[in-house]
């Protein structure tokens, strides 16, 4: 027969060892006992008959948890009873329930491997900036709160922009877990706003030019080539790292993707400089005399085949330009930039850029300041001239 006594931390640790397992009840909170084990161990457990039959609910050590969490969790459990929920059935749901990270695999391999363009960067994300701090954690213990403070964490230590990344992933994983049914509550990131994007106008000014050609005479052939194309080109840095000759047509000058290989979901043509089919038909021939059969422009030693990230190789160029306000992204952008300061109109720079988006091109305008030069330039005439009569 279970004893009663009123628990507290002197009459819990009072409790004598037996050889046999016995049971003790509170005499406060109704269905909350203590299991005391011969070895010495003792079980908070909550103790009710639920729908007919009698159930024992464990909720932890003695040694994990104090009689008034012991308490709040056998009153939550009677509070649930009086609603008609089972108790038992709400534990063993809550121990099947997922964890983030058993969540963001099957989001993984069920979505982004098939829907998205670059599912590895998308997991190394993940991995780096989300899963050491929540992918243990059940979903449902995943608050608006504690991803609100991932949030603001990583605007500070990573940047805005990564933030928004890291958010973004997490938001529609959830996306994915509810609709697929794998978790039935709420996406924790609604309501949390994104921080505000600012548009970067940074590109290699003229003064710099020269300085960005001697730095790079210094790396080997491969990353010499690399930035250049990308400066000449004006492509993305991973959409350059995957350039294949088989995409390249040297007569019309074009290099070619298709839409699953663009970025933007359509098919994307860059036009090529002379400058440019000159650096691609020396990669080529080379490539004839040492590895023919390898089609990458920039091969690597990887399991992608081709060259991965030259970020080393870009840092060391910076340190000797003595810059450090310039990405690879950056080379893009100067194309992009020497186009509008000759006069390039928008959609022409938006065309040779592969921007889906004129909004994406609207930077440029600022650049193309010819024509506001010559229409203020008239102006003020005309104010000196009203200003002599």
């Amino acid at each position: 027969m279970i004893k009663e006594i009123r628990f507290n931390q002197a009459s819990i640790q009072s409790l004598p060892l037996q050889p046999f397992l016995y049971e003790v009840r509170d005499t406060v909170t109704p269905g909350l006992i203590i299991r005391v084990n011969p070895s010495g161990v003792k079980t908070f457990m909550f103790f009710r008959r639920i729908r007919g039959k009698l159930k024992r609910l464990k909720l932890g050590r003695s040694s994990d948890m104090t009689v008034d969490q012991a308490r709040k969790a056998a009153i939550t459990y009677n509070s649930e009873l009086i609603a008609g929920v089972n108790p038992h059935e709400s534990k063993v749901a809550e121990r099947q329930e997922l964890t983030f990270s058993e969540l963001y695999e099957r989001y993984y391999n069920e979505h982004a491997l098939v829907n998205t363009k670059r599912p590895e960067e998308s997991r190394a994300t993940i991995k780096f900036h989300t899963l050491p701090k929540i992918g243990h954690l059940r979903l449902s213990e995943i608050t608006r709160t504690v991803i609100k403070q991932i949030f603001i964490e990583q605007g500070l230590a990573r940047g805005k922009q990564q933030a928004n990344k890291v958010m973004n992933i997490v938001s529609a994983t959830f996306n994915f877990g509810i609709r697929e049914g794998y978790f039935t509550g709420v996406n924790p990131t609604l309501g949390i706003k994104r921080f505000k994007g600012e548009s970067r106008d940074r590109f290699l000014r003229p003064h710099e030019l020269g300085k960005f050609l001697q730095a790079l005479k210094e790396e080997e052939q491969l990353y010499q080539d690399f930035f250049l194309l990308s400066l000449f080109i004006g492509a993305r840095k991973s959409t350059m790292l995957a350039m294949r000759f088989s995409q390249i047509d040297f007569e019309l000058g074009h290099w070619r993707l298709s839409a699953s290989e663009s970025k933007n979901n359509d098919v994307n043509i860059y036009c090529l400089s002379d400058q440019a089919i000159e650096i691609l038909k020396r990669r080529l021939q080379a490539q004839k005399d040492l590895t023919p059969e390898i089609d990458y422009v920039f091969p690597g030693r990887g399991k992608k085949g081709h060259l991965v990230d030259p970020k080393r190789a870009y840092a060391r160029i910076k340190e000797r330009m003595e810059v450090k306000d310039l990405w690879i992204h950056d080379l893009r952008r100067t194309l992009g930039s020497y186009m509008a300061i000759n006069n390039s109109s928008l959609p022409i720079i938006a065309s040779a850029l592969n921007h889906k988006s004129l909004a994406s091109t609207q930077i440029y305008a600022r650049l193309n300041t010819a024509p506001v030069s010559k229409a203020v330039s008239e102006a003020t005439i005309n104010m000196i001239r009203y200003m002599q009569d």
